[in-house]
């Protein structure tokens, strides 16, 4: 009994001029750059934040994630930076969280290095420069204690 070609394995036939090498696949995936993961996502709100800071259930409900503290707990540990952490009563008064804060520009400055570095490995688009300025404005020059 013979088997009919599956509509992928004749599209990377070697018929000359009918359908698409895996050397032409090969050139548009090289052009194709990569959608933004979560992660950077993450990394750039919580870098965005300013003086504020986030919360973990922020880092949840504006980028669709779990456990924002890994991703504070992951910038700490690849960048040497501390965060301030401040806690705060929930609003229904039961339990508390954290609140975290970069303290100033020099550690928003090396998040924003994180952030640029994971998405040039990534093959993904990273923070412009009117996007670092526009972070680095949110911090003072020297740090808060």
């Amino acid at each position: 009994m013979m088997k009919k070609n599956h509509p992928a394995q004749v599209a990377h036939s070697d018929i000359r001029g009918i359908n698409s090498t895996p050397a032409d696949h090969i050139k548009q995936s090289a052009n194709h750059t990569k959608r933004t993961p979560k992660k950077h996502r993450a990394f750039t709100y919580i870098a965005s934040s300013g003086i504020n800071g986030v919360t973990e259930n922020e880092i949840l409900f504006q980028c669709r994630l779990s456990s924002g503290r890994n991703y504070v707990n992951e910038i700490e540990r690849q960048t040497g930076v501390n965060f301030e952490r401040l806690d705060e009563k929930n609003p229904d008064g039961i339990g508390s969280h954290f609140r975290y804060r970069l303290t100033c520009r020099k550690d928003a400055a090396q998040v924003i290095r994180l952030i640029n570095y994971k998405a040039k490995e990534g093959n993904y688009p990273g923070l412009s420069q009117v996007q670092v300025n526009d972070i680095l404005s949110l911090y003072s020059d020297n740090a808060t204690s």
